[in-house]
C-alpha cells in the first residue's frame, strides 16, 4: 500500500514539473498576459507572533537605500577615502604655492688686525655685524623657479680698512632658474605631472565610490526582498498549519460519522506537528533577514529590537534585453570601466616622465640685483632707489648621464606597465561582456520561472480542492490530502521565490550595465 502511494505521488510530482515547463515553453513562444500576483501575495503579510508588541517601522525600498547610502560603513569609509584623495591635488598643487623665507643674525667678534692697513700691533680690533633678509620663491607651471630677496647687512669695525665706521648694504634681487630638457614639456605635462597624477587619484576615487555604492545598493535591495520574502513564507507556513487544523476537524467528523477509522487522526496530527515546525522554521527566517537588513542599514543597537515591515510589495513586470545592447551601455557607464581608463593615463603619465628622464639636465637661468650702501640705512635704501649700483648673471648648468642605463630601464618599465594596462582593460571588458550575458540569462530564466511557477501553483490549488472534495466521499486518505497540501505550500513558496528571484535579477542587470545608481535616481556626492 505505501509503495502504491508512493508510485502516485512520484507521478504527480512529475505530472507538475512536465506542466512547468509546458507553461515556461509557452510564455517564451507566446505574448502572455499581464502578471497578477495571487491572493497571497497582494497584500502585506502579518508580523510574526513573537514580533508584534511596540510599533513596527514601515519601510519603503527607497527609504533603506537612502539609509544605506548614508549610515552604511562601507560607503562611510569610501567617502573618506574620497575626501582624502581630494586633498591630495591641494597637496600636489603646494609644490607652485609662493614660499617665504625670512632671516636675521647678529655676530660680534674682538680680535688684533692681520694687516697694518686694519691697526698697529697691539691693538684689539671690533667687528659687529647684523643681517637680515626677506624673500619670497614660487616654482610656477613651466617648472622654473622665480625668486625675489630682499637682503640688508649692518656692519659696524674699528678697522682701519673698513669703509665707514658704520656701514650700511642693501640688496634686491630676482632671479629664476628653468629647466629646458629635463622637467620640462612644451604642454607643461611633465612639470605639473604630480598635479596630474593627483587629480586621476582623485577621480579614480570618485569611481570607486561609484562602485561602492553600487554594490551597496544591490546588498540593500537584495536584504530589503529576503525580508518581503521571509514574511511571505512566514505567511504561507502558517496558512498552511491553518488548513492542516481544518482537515483535523474533518477528520474528526468523518470518524464521528463512522465514514474513517480512528487511527487516521493520527495521520492529520503528525501534518500539523509539521506544520507547527515549519511556522517555527519560517519565524527565524524573519528574524534572520530583519537582522541581515539592520546590517547594511547600519541600525543603531538599541533599533534592532524594532520589527521592519517592508511596504513594497514584489512585483513582475517581465523585459525582454539584448546582450549587445546592454554591453554597450555598460561600456559607457561602469564605473570599473572609467577607473580603467584613468589608469591607463596614470601608466601614459609614467612613460611621458621616464621618457623625459632619459633626457640631459640643462638648466638655464638669469640674475639681476641692485645694490645700495651707506653709512645710514635711508640712504642705502635711497642707493636702490637710484638704480646706479647693480648686477647681473647669466648661466647654463648641463647634468648629463653618457650610458644613462637606469633612465632607459625605467622607461621600458614604464612602456611595459602601459601596455599591461591596456591588457587589464581588454580583460576587464571581457568580464563585463561575461556579467552582462550572465545577467540577461538570470532576468529571462527569473521570468521563464515566475510564469512556471504561477501555473503550478494553479494545478496544486485545483489538485488540493479535488482532493479535498474526494476525501468529504471517502474516496482518498488523508495522507494524500497531506501531500497535496504540501504540494500547494510548496508551489506557492517557488511563486514568491521566483518573483524575488527577478526582482534580485533586475537590479543584478541594473549594476552589470552601471545603470543601478541611475535607475534608484541616487546622486553621489562625498560628504
Amino acid at each position: 500500500m505505501a509503495d502504491t502511494v508512493s508510485s502516485c505521488v512520484m507521478k504527480r510530482r512529475l505530472l507538475l514539473a512536465l506542466a512547468c515547463v509546458f507553461a515556461a515553453s509557452t510564455a517564451a513562444r507566446a505574448d502572455e498576459p499581464a502578471y497578477v500576483p495571487p491572493e497571497f501575495m497582494a497584500t502585506l503579510p502579518p508580523l510574526p507572533e513573537r514580533a508584534r508588541g511596540g510599533e513596527p517601522w514601515r519601510m519603503d525600498l527607497a527609504e533603506a537605500l537612502q539609509i544605506a547610502l548614508h549610515e552604511n560603513l562601507g560607503i562611510v569609509l569610501e567617502r573618506a577615502q574620497v575626501d582624502v584623495a581630494r586633498l591630495g591635488i591641494d597637496v600636489a598643487r603646494g609644490e607652485f604655492e609662493p614660499t617665504v623665507s625670512a632671516s636675521a643674525d647678529h655676530g660680534r667678534s674682538d680680535s688684533p688686525p692681520v694687516t697694518v692697513q686694519e691697526g698697529g700691533a697691539g691693538s684689539i680690533l671690533s667687528f659687529i655685524n647684523d643681517d637680515w633678509s626677506l624673500s619670497i620663491a614660487q616654482r610656477i607651471a613651466t617648472g622654473a623657479r622665480l625668486q625675489l630677496s630682499f637682503g640688508n647687512g649692518r656692519a659696524l669695525s674699528s678697522a682701519g680698512t673698513a669703509v665707514e665706521p658704520l656701514n650700511y648694504r642693501s640688496q634686491l634681487q630676482v632671479s629664476l632658474t628653468q629647466p629646458v630638457l629635463r622637467g620640462f614639456s612644451t604642454d607643461l605635462v611633465v612639470p605639473r605631472v604630480d598635479v596630474l597624477r593627483a587629480k586621476i587619484a582623485s577621480d579614480r576615487e570618485r569611481a570607486q565610490l561609484a562602485i561602492t555604492a553600487a554594490d551597496i545598493v544591490e546588498r540593500t535591495e537584495d536584504a530589503y526582498w529576503d525580508v518581503v520574502q521571509a514574511l511571505f513564507r512566514y505567511d504561507v507556513e502558517v496558512h498552511s498549519e491553518q488548513r492542516a487544523e481544518e482537515q483535523i476537524a474533518l477528520t474528526e467528523r468523518q470518524i464521528a460519522a463512522g465514514m474513517l477509522p480512528p487511527s487516521d487522526l493520527i495521520q492529520a496530527e503528525s501534518t500539523v506537528a509539521q506544520r507547527k515546525l515549519g511556522v517555527v522554521q519560517a519565524e527565524q527566517g524573519v528574524e534572520a533577514a530583519w537582522d541581515a537588513l539592520r546590517s547594511m542599514l547600519n541600525l543603531p543597537r538599541d533599533r534592532w529590537s524594532r520589527a521592519i515591515v517592508p511596504v513594497d510589495l514584489p512585483q513582475f513586470a517581465p523585459t525582454t534585453t539584448q546582450p549587445e545592447e546592454a554591453l554597450q551601455v555598460a561600456l559607457t557607464h561602469r564605473p570599473e570601466l572609467a577607473q580603467m581608463k584613468l589608469d591607463l593615463d596614470s601608466a601614459l603619465l609614467a612613460v611621458r616622465v621616464a621618457e623625459n628622464a632619459k633626457l640631459p639636465e640643462i638648466d638655464v637661468g638669469v640674475t639681476g640685483a641692485l645694490i645700495g650702501q651707506d653709512s645710514t640705512y635711508s640712504g642705502a635704501l635711497d642707493g636702490l632707489g637710484r638704480t646706479d649700483t647693480h648686477a647681473y648673471t647669466a648661466m647654463v648648468n648641463l647634468t648629463w648621464t653618457p650610458l644613462n642605463r637606469t633612465a632607459i630601464a625605467n622607461a621600458e618599465i614604464a612602456r611595459r606597465n602601459h601596455a599591461m594596462a591596456t591588457t587589464r582593460r581588454e580583460q576587464l571588458i571581457q568580464q563585463v561582456w561575461f556579467a552582462v550575458r550572465d545577467a540577461v540569462r538570470n532576468q529571462d530564466n527569473t521570468a521563464r520561472q515566475v510564469a512556471a511557477a504561477a501555473r503550478s501553483r494553479e494545478l496544486t490549488t485545483q489538485s488540493l480542492e479535488l482532493e479535498q472534495r474526494k476525501f468529504l466521499t471517502n474516496q482518498t486518505t488523508n495522507f494524500v490530502v497531506s501531500q497535496r497540501q504540501e504540494e500547494l505550500a510548496t508551489a506557492q513558496l517557488a511563486e514568491l521565490s521566483a518573483v524575488v528571484a527577478h526582482k534580485k535579477a533586475v537590479a543584478a542587470l541594473l549594476r552589470a550595465t552601471g545603470r543601478l545608481l541611475d535607475d534608484h535616481r541616487v546622486v553621489l556626492d562625498a560628504k
